[in-house]
């Protein structure tokens, strides 16, 4: 069984013990085959991770570039950037909108401000393409420390005034810090008066958490509990932090004096055995309380970022979920 498999010494990066009896088996299978012989990116220079990155991939990383109607396009930031926005659009023969407009689901990826790119959301992607027959784009957006605080965001708000130009039919979503950037382009879709059908967020990195030095530190369980969770513990999140962190005191005042309201509907997903758990909880119920209309379904006995583990069971639970909401915000009643 599983939850008895555990590799302490034998591989790199071993599944904590005290968190065995506390998972799902098929994610402690899943675990031990593919990313407990992994090392920890989190203690590699940022050198090394831009240098040889795809050496340190995590096993879900897919590039679909070369698939059937899917294709890369330049945008350009507003600072003059060009930036690449992967495009997975739908099968005219197979999609119920036809030869479109389509329906535009503008994904951001995770990996902590400081990782990732067009590879890691590349599977859930290509099935939410596949499942509703809609365009997605996923965002490449400029990451830490090389790119100051903010910087991803101002991408991605540039790729969400791009396509509202061309349509209006706009959801987006984001795992992890893409679930951040796109709480932030909530904000400022809210003060362009833009509609968005829907955001998703999910595991969203929601509260500034530079000042904390310990977990207890933190004003919320989750970070206590799940400290030394697989995936994203609390030392791995303190790098992430140290790289995207407001570089002074004008930026950190922008950043915590903006108005928390939306218009747009939000789904969000928690998992239980994740240090962000509570604090996206708490998001989703403020914004509720504030009459955004909120969904929140938690995942238990799965850590950060399970989603992508497409063979266990709430990954796939996950995947139907979303696309399951996606379906009723593009929905023609949806705007009735």
């Amino acid at each position: 069984m599983g939850s008895q498999n555990n590799l302490e010494g034998q591989v790199p990066n071993p599944l904590n013990p005290e968190f065995l009896d506390l998972s799902d088996e098929d994610f402690i299978d899943y675990y031990n085959e593919h990313l407990a012989w992994m090392p920890k990116t989190h203690l590699l220079s940022i050198e090394e991770m831009r240098k040889n990155g795809h050496k340190y991939a995590s096993p879900w990383c897919r590039d679909f570039s070369n698939e059937a109607f899917v294709k890369d396009i330049k945008l350009a930031a507003d600072d003059g950037h060009l930036f690449t926005a992967r495009c997975y659009y739908p099968d005219d023969k197979k999609s119920t909108f036809g030869i479109g407009p389509y329906p535009v689901y503008i994904n951001f990826h995770g990996g902590g401000w400081t990782f990732g790119g067009l590879t890691g959301d590349a599977e859930i992607c290509m099935a939410i393409r596949e499942r509703l027959g809609i365009l997605v784009m996923d965002i490449d957006y400029r990451l830490s420390p090389e790119n100051t605080f903010g910087t991803g965001a101002d991408d991605a708000w540039a790729a969400v005034k791009w396509i509202n130009a061309q349509g209006d039919c706009i959801s987006i979503g984001g795992i992890s810090a893409g679930g951040h950037i796109c709480a932030t382009i909530q904000q400022l879709a809210r003060d362009a008066d833009m509609p968005l059908r829907l955001a998703i967020l999910s595991l969203p990195a929601v509260i500034y958490e530079g000042d904390f030095r310990k977990p207890s530190d933190a004003p919320l369980q989750s970070w206590v509990e799940n400290q030394n969770a697989p995936c994203l513990n609390w030392e791995r999140s303190k790098f992430f932090q140290q790289h995207y962190n407001p570089k002074n005191s004008a930026e950190r005042s922008k950043f915590d004096s903006r108005p928390i309201f939306y218009k747009s509907p939000l789904y969000e997903e928690p998992s239980y055995r994740d240090p962000l758990r509570d604090e996206g909880e708490s998001y989703g119920l403020k914004l509720a309380q504030l009459g955004v209309r909120v969904s929140i379904r938690r995942y238990t006995n799965v850590p950060h970022p399970f989603m992508h583990m497409a063979p266990i069971k709430k990954a796939q639970m996950y995947l139907e979920d979303i696309c399951s909401e996606l379906g009723r915000a593009i929905s023609p009643r949806a705007t009735s």
